[in-house]
């Protein structure tokens, strides 16, 4: 759930996306994956293979895995084949642009426990993230936006949308899988699977 902090802020959600106009234009995509065991298991493997070197290195002050830990994991893949035959039909320019221009580069997993935090950061790439579990709201402060999360929400952002927390405050670990969707003159994963799901639907 997205909430407004300033009243100048305009909510204009259409097809799976938000647009907020004040102080500058950004369209984000949103959306819900109804698998709840996909979901677990995507805790479970955060849990098990959470890497103690990459603690407190990076703008996640908590619990995450490798960067490129989900890319080759079939559960990842059915997520990602899901929001590209989901959002082909509500923003087909969009994912056009993706399937032909870019591919995913990262995917990892961030455990945050109690006062753990996210510093406050950018992308410089289209990026996402999948909510596994309740926690500690995402604030993007740029745009005056408050995220609360739910089990299964994703958003997919632009590049450079500043966003963090100070601290998770809560008593429950938050778990999310986040990912990179970059630029490229390669022939992609975004592309193979749209190809693969074609040749099993015809």
């Amino acid at each position: 759930m997205i909430n407004f902090i300033d009243k100048n802020n305009k909510l204009n959600e259409i097809k799976n996306t938000l647009t907020v106009t004040y102080p500058r234009t950004v369209n984000i995509l949103l959306g819900h994956y109804p698998y709840p065991d996909i979901i677990h298991n995507f805790i479970l493997d955060i849990k098990n293979n959470l890497n103690l070197n990459m603690q407190n290195y990076t703008n996640v002050k908590g619990g995450m895995t490798n960067w490129c830990y989900f890319l080759d994991k079939d559960n990842f893949k059915n997520f990602f084949t899901f929001l590209i035959n989901k959002h082909q039909t509500t923003h087909p320019k969009l994912f056009e642009y993706f399937l032909e221009r870019h591919q995913v580069t990262n995917a990892w997993g961030n455990e945050i426990k109690q006062n753990d935090s996210l510093n406050y950061h950018t992308h410089p790439c289209w990026h996402g993230i999948l909510y596994l579990t309740k926690g500690c709201d995402l604030y993007l402060p740029e745009l005056n936006i408050k995220i609360t999360p739910e089990p299964g929400d994703y958003y997919i952002f632009p590049p450079e949308v500043v966003h963090g927390f100070d601290k998770n405050k809560g008593e429950n670990n938050r778990y999310s899988l986040i990912f990179n969707i970059e630029q490229t003159n390669e022939f992609n994963f975004t592309k193979k699977l749209k190809e693969k799901n074609e040749r099993q639907n015809s």
